[in-house]
């Protein structure tokens, strides 16, 4: 009860304080419905805290980029949990990710990890809601290949992780960093089958023709009248 109380205080503190730094173009997101997020530092398996922090801010600024959400910046996130005496370093739990979620004052809180061994990273990332501690939505990768590409599949991660598929050049790039990626990367576009093709090309041409005039339609012959009685 008490731990409920203190994270109630900590989320209303922290929106008055940000209610005095709203910009009027984060306003104009809010009142269009986007949901407010913020990413504690990845957890580094196999890379140092600094590499992993570094790969946490590349996700956060491709998050941006996709213009699904609004993100908390790093400076105002370190911000307001030094005022309230929290430190990123060592939460790496869902409860303590939640708290710092409330103490932000956000909807959604993203935490993760980058792993390597050998030449292979793995990366595990989850978005989640701060006030039930439910997952909206989980995205695990695996990439082989030059740090370059590691990037790329990144950046991947944070349309994924929005709900929104990557561009295709994104995707592209990727494939060409890491051939194994080729056929996860093909079924994402989708592409439309043979048969798909074929119909919709009939469909045209009927469509076509009709309009030429070359197809009359066949007339409907209409019944004979009733024979009225004598």
């Amino acid at each position: 009860m008490i731990k409920s109380v203190k994270i109630a205080f900590l989320l209303l503190s922290a929106l008055l304080w940000g209610q005095n730094q709203l910009t009027p173009e984060t306003s104009a997101q809010l009142a269009a419905g986007k949901e407010t997020v913020a990413i504690l530092d990845f957890e580094g398996r196999g890379i140092s805290q600094m590499e992993a922090q570094t790969l946490t801010d590349r996700l956060m600024s491709e998050m941006v980029n996709t213009n699904a959400v609004i993100m908390v910046e790093r400076n105002q996130m370190e911000e307001i949990m030094q005022e309230q005496g929290f430190q990123q370093s060592g939460c790496t739990t869902s409860e303590c990710a939640a708290e710092v979620g409330a103490l932000l004052g956000v909807q959604n809180m993203v935490s993760g990890s980058f792993g390597k061994l050998g030449n292979s990273y793995t990366i595990d990332a989850k978005l989640f809601s701060v006030s039930t501690g439910g997952t909206i939505r989980s995205v695990s990768k695996t990439y082989k290949g030059e740090v370059d590409g590691l990037l790329t599949i990144i950046e991947i991660v944070a349309w994924e992780l929005v709900g929104m598929q990557a561009p295709a050049d994104k995707l592209a790039k990727l494939a060409s960093a890491d051939p194994s990626q080729a056929a996860a990367v093909k079924k994402e576009r989708k592409p439309m089958g043979r048969m798909t093709k074929f119909t919709l090309l009939l469909i045209g041409l009927g469509g076509g023709a009709y309009a030429a005039g070359l197809f009359d339609p066949v007339p409907v012959p209409l019944p004979e009248a009733p024979t009225l009685p004598n």
